[in-house]
């Protein structure tokens, strides 16, 4: 029986986003110098502009329309920063857009000038800054920047770090962050990078925000991450099930179709209605957040947004094992885009909130027990 995943937020987005995606290498090999051709078209494409306001130049669209990004990226696994340029990064300029500094770097960012990576997930003690100068003109970072996304070039680096004993949001180009690095290279292709700070110094106008406020920015930020992570997730397990489908159809032992066997069947039943399942939760978690100002979403909204990313990341994972398997274990799926996918989810399943992470956070909120 044919299948065929429908997507969350249909149009436009969705489909000129499938169409680049589905033209991209299946092994980019991005050296983090030059764009590849893929990301410049999404620059042209204005993807970046999606979720900015029209008063700094974007389109001033919905989660919805990023989401249909995200997932039409996610259908073809291809391990691009759309979630963290195109909507996390938006998302915590927009609660200071007032600052001169930070409307000026949306305006860039919608305009295809500038593209920043977050950073935002720094263990504790990983990074610190201290004031410096008789005036309090300078900052002085000590530590390392761990698990930058780096897969595409960045021109600056958006990161939170403890400024003197209180949390601080700061910008910095990337060039001026020179220190030791360690470059590392996903199971999707991804390339992450640590930067080891030894008394680096950066002007005072560095830091964006500062005080209580960073950590609301940042909740907000990261619960928008994750849902569009797991949006990524919804378009990659959709397209499993059509792969795995169609090769069961194809795939014949003993003189018939694999498709014919009812375990195998069984198993198909279990991957789409969890899918279904999924895919409900995460759109209704995107409506519901959509228009919500900058670091104002309630304690409820935030652990439901954890509870949609902890399902998806022990589904995400279970369909991906049932995928691999019905192709015939990893050894006979390892160059199918079946097993592309499969990777893409498990590296998504890990990204802004692994499992564990998440478990741990929503053990020690109040309002469930």
């Amino acid at each position: 029986m044919p299948f065929h995943a429908e997507p969350m937020f249909p149009g436009d987005l969705f489909d000129t986003t499938a169409r680049v995606a589905a033209d991209a290498p299946a092994s980019p090999g991005f050296s983090g110098m030059q764009p590849s051709a893929t990301w410049d078209q999404f620059l042209e494409l204005g993807w970046q502009a999606v979720l900015i306001a029209e008063a700094h130049g974007g389109a001033g669209a919905s989660l919805g329309d990023v989401a249909a990004i995200a997932e039409a990226a996610g259908r073809h696994a291809l391990p691009a920063p759309l979630v963290a340029r195109c909507a996390v990064v938006p998302t915590l300029l927009a609660g200071i857009a007032g600052q001169a500094s930070a409307a000026a770097l949306l305006n860039d960012i919608a305009m295809g000038k500038a593209s920043v990576c977050p950073v935002l997930d720094l263990p504790a003690g990983a990074l610190a800054a201290r004031g410096q100068g008789s005036q309090g003109d300078r900052v002085v970072l000590d530590g390392t920047l761990r698990g930058i996304d780096l897969s595409e070039p960045a021109t600056h680096l958006l990161f939170v770090a403890p400024l003197d004993g209180a949390p601080a949001l700061f910008l910095a180009p990337r060039a001026a962050l020179s220190g030791s690095v360690r470059d590392y290279l996903g199971i999707d292709g991804r390339q992450t990078t640590d930067i080891a700070l030894n008394a680096l110094e950066l002007p005072a106008a560095s830091v964006l925000l500062r005080g209580d406020g960073v950590q609301q920015l940042v909740d907000h930020a990261q619960a928008v991450g994750a849902l569009l992570c797991c949006a990524q997730m919804i378009g990659a397990i959709g397209a499993m099930i059509e792969q795995t489908i169609d090769y069961l159809g194809m795939r014949q032992q003993f003189g018939v179709a694999l498709a014919t066997f009812q375990a195998l069947r069984h198993k198909v039943v279990e991957m789409y209605v969890a899918y279904e399942n999924a895919r409900g939760m995460v759109r209704q978690q995107l409506v519901a957040l959509d228009g919500a100002a900058a670091g104002t979403l309630s304690a409820a909204t935030l652990r439901d947004v954890a509870l949609v990313k902890f399902y998806l990341s022990v589904t995400g994972r279970t369909a991906a094992e049932s995928a691999i398997q019905l192709h015939g274990g990893i050894g006979m799926s390892r160059e199918l885009p079946a097993a592309r996918l499969a990777m893409h989810t498990l590296a998504c399943s890990q990204q802004w909130g692994d499992r564990f992470t998440l478990l741990d956070r929503l053990a020690a909120e109040p309002a469930l027990h």
